[in-house]
């Protein structure tokens, strides 16, 4: 009889302890300069593909009209994880991040980047599914 009892609650416990699914990534764009353009997102889930800069082997991609301050966009197919984060901020549309040779000329941002020197490759970079920060930043 107390036999019966305790596997109620052992799997009540079980439930518990199990992790909740996640919502795939949310990734929100801080310190953007102007509404000018677009906010580009590439998200990675291969170490070779990000730290060689390979965008077309990006598993997640995003064009998201620019806003002064911040904008966000959910990812919500993905949920396995870890992703690394790297974006840019399409001032005029072109596709493409503008530099000259010394300097950018559009805001970057990836995810273990907290300063505008940080160069992260993927462990450094890499995040799990769920609420995700990212600065970009400029040149001036």
């Amino acid at each position: 009889m107390t036999k019966n009892l305790l596997l109620p609650a052992f799997a009540v416990m079980a439930l518990l302890a199990t992790p909740a699914a996640a919502d795939g990534l949310n990734v929100t764009v801080d310190g953007i300069r102007n509404a000018k353009g677009n906010i580009v997102i590439l998200v990675f889930d291969d170490a070779r593909a990000f730290d060689s800069l390979d965008v077309w082997s990006a598993i997640g991609y995003a064009q998201i009209p620019s806003r002064k301050g911040s904008v966000s966009h959910a990812f919500a197919n993905l949920n396995a994880g870890p992703y690394a984060v790297l974006l840019f901020h399409d001032e005029n549309k072109d596709e493409n991040l503008n530099m000259t040779a010394t300097k950018l000329l559009e805001g970057l941002g990836s995810t273990g980047a907290p300063n505008p020197e940080d160069e992260p490759d993927f462990k450094a970079a890499s995040v799990w599914p769920g609420d995700v920060r990212v600065r970009i930043h400029y040149d001036q």
